[in-house]
């Protein structure tokens, strides 16, 4: 499922903006002037998806209408209070399938009950070091400023509160949650060259953010050793049968010998790609073929097996080669005087000295580089809707020019679609086929 066109309605009480991709496109490209409301909208977007109903319902706005490739539609209105049920939250949401059905669900005002977490209230701050306590069901994130409640806290810091803990999610019904996760929205802030780890609950509060690209080459880092893990599971697995197969009647070769001749070639260029790319050592990587005119049909049958098991092996890798593939083919061709390397330690940068490189060392620009292309490469899944905010930031010229055509190749790698805010001409270039420019309220 696919969001095909959002629509907004009193954006400030004052805007009112149509979204839509161009037909087979999977890029849009938000401009206007400040002030009309860039980024709100793709943080409105954020937020119907991600997070609370009582984070929804504070937003500035009267309606959202968010239309999907499946023929359904749903919409959020901000209602005035007068008339007003006090137990509901300002807000309706109506969904209407494919079929003409149409839900309605008013939230209500009642917040989560805190015996229902599974852990004392009072130990969210121990939980979650960076939120400070300033209510009896308030507290302020210290690295954003921003106030959340207990709904909030538990939907914003989802992924990184233990296991088991009660999501707010749980008190929406069963067609607004399926609504919500059908696509994945994913947004990227201005504020991104900064994190905080993942898993923070198991950190002290002395602990500080740390640079984005220090975080994501730890994770990539994982990644690496998680596949390496996979490939020496399998061909252990497959080396430990080996015998049996052959003896259960696997003895010949089982088709021409120029087809095992170019499989081999096959294998022994991707093992070749696969130690380019930092996911094989060397050593791993090292195959010779023999002369195949001295085998006979018996030997050929082994060989066919053994290209059989090697090409299911490697075949642990393709996922993560092509991604690992195309970030450092991105990244070298916009980097100057440095080249970008991948390995089970995460993220290598040399200089053309051939001098190792501190990460957090990178200039802003090369930074904001890296952390894109991590989070589109990486970290998005299909069918996910990225929004993107000011990716022109600490950009040179020339970056911005290759930006769109870099994110058409990455989105139909990871098969995601994105929403630009930008202020930038160079980043449009020539793509003003893209672009929706926001209008005022008299067509300003």
């Amino acid at each position: 499922m696919n969001i095909e066109r959002v629509r907004v309605r009193g954006l400030f009480d004052r805007f009112d903006h149509d979204l839509r991709f161009h037909s087979d496109e999977r890029i849009m490209i938000v401009i206007g002037p400040n002030g009309f409301g860039k980024t709100t909208t793709l943080q409105l977007i954020e937020v119907l998806f991600n997070q609370s109903m009582r984070r929804v319902a504070g937003m500035p706005f009267r309606s959202i209408e968010v239309l999907f490739d499946v023929g359904t539609t749903l919409v959020a209105t901000r209602e005035t209070s007068e008339g007003q049920d006090e137990g509901l939250l300002p807000l309706r949401l109506v969904l209407q399938d494919g079929s003409g059905e149409i839900k309605k669900f008013h939230p209500h005002r009642e917040p989560i009950d805190p015996r229902e977490l599974g852990f004392p209230i009072s130990a969210i701050e121990d939980l979650i070091p960076i939120l400070e306590r300033v209510g009896r069901r308030e507290w302020r994130n210290t690295i954003t400023g921003e106030v959340l409640d207990l709904d909030d806290v538990l939907i914003v810091f989802r992924d990184e509160l233990p296991e088991g803990v009660l999501q707010s999610s749980a008190h929406l019904p069963d067609w607004l949650q399926d609504a919500r996760s059908g696509v994945a929205v994913r947004f990227i802030d201005t504020e991104r060259l900064t994190r905080m780890p993942k898993q923070i609950w198991r950190r002290s509060r002395g602990d500080h953010p740390r640079r984005t690209v220090q975080i994501y080459s730890d994770e990539l880092a994982g990644l690496v050793r998680q596949s390496i893990a996979e490939y020496a599971t399998l061909s252990q697995s497959l080396d430990r049968t080996f015998p049996a197969r052959l003896v259960a009647g696997i003895s010949s070769s089982d088709g021409p010998m120029y087809t095992l001749l170019e499989e081999l070639d096959a294998i022994k260029q991707k093992r070749s790609q696969l130690e380019e790319t930092g996911l094989l050592t060397s050593d791993e990587a090292s195959i010779e073929i023999p002369n195949l005119n001295q085998m006979d049909d018996s030997r050929l049958g082994v060989l066919a097996v053994y290209a059989q098991d090697t090409r299911q092996k490697l075949g642990v890798f393709d996922d993560l080669y092509r991604k690992v593939n195309a970030f450092m083919r991105i990244a070298n061709s916009r980097l100057r005087y440095k080249q970008v390397t991948v390995s089970a330690e995460g993220l290598n940068v040399v200089s053309s000295a051939g001098e190792n490189l501190d990460l957090e060392m990178l200039s802003s620009g090369e930074q904001h580089e890296l952390v894109i292309l991590y989070e589109l490469i990486f970290r998005t899944s299909q069918n996910s809707l990225i929004l993107i905010d000011e990716p022109e930031l600490s950009m040179h010229v020339a970056w911005q020019e290759q930006f769109v055509e870099d994110l058409e190749e990455m989105a139909m790698l990871s098969e995601f679609r994105a929403i630009l805010a930008t202020h930038s001409p160079e980043i449009i270039g020539d793509r003003w086929d893209l672009a929706i420019e926001l209008q005022g309220p008299n067509g300003e």
